[in-house]
């Protein structure tokens, strides 16, 4: 006979409560097949609100921003599956791929990162290589444990924080914070964050 696993009310809890919340899904200039992979991944763990928007920068063909309603922590990860993550990740870098130079830019956000930080983060990938592009999305999970100590010192009432992949040292740097009154930061190389003027 097997040991059964003990069942945690609390993480069922919270999980269902995850499942109903909805993922936001919106792009631009991508194939309905990408659209359906990427939708289908998202709908096995939440309701889905998607949205095809016009082409706001002509730098780049196609855009996707993916919003998951949870914070960007281990229990995403748990919740969400490794499986399902590598398939979005999969899905993302082969729109680049496909795309080649002229460009896609994509954005994968989460609500909160730990319990003691509750912004919007954003990771924002607008790289032209598609090397770096894809460097840049192999990383992200690999930022669960470090992103917490690297916003010790946010600046107060912070609604949203940007990251960007830097192509010179190869990693997840922040970028730009706002904060719920429209003040504006940038995150400086003394590891700073400065109020924009």
């Amino acid at each position: 006979m097997h040991a059964s696993k003990s069942f945690n009310f609390y993480t069922y809890l919270t999980w269902q409560v995850y499942r109903s919340a909805a993922a936001k899904f919106r792009y631009y200039g991508i194939a309905p097949f990408e659209i359906e992979v990427i939708y289908d991944i998202l709908s096995s763990s939440f309701d889905v609100y998607e949205e095809q928007l016009a082409i706001d920068d002509n730098q780049y063909v196609s855009m996707v921003e993916i919003e998951f309603p949870l914070p960007f922590s281990e229990s995403f990860f748990q919740f969400f599956t490794m499986e399902r993550w590598y398939k979005i990740k999969g899905v993302v870098k082969e729109m680049k791929r496909r795309r080649g130079k002229k460009g896609v830019k994509a954005f994968l956000c989460f609500f909160g990162i730990a319990p003691e930080i509750n912004s919007h983060l954003v990771f924002s990938l607008m790289n032209k290589s598609n090397r770096q592009f894809e460097m840049g999305i192999e990383k992200i999970e690999y930022l669960v444990d470090i992103l917490p100590m690297q916003l010790g010192t946010l600046p107060a009432n912070v609604e949203e924080i940007t990251y960007s992949y830097d192509e010179v040292t190869f990693k997840w740097h922040p970028h730009t914070a706002r904060s719920n009154e429209g003040l504006e930061y940038i995150f400086n190389n003394n590891s700073e964050w400065i109020r924009r003027a």
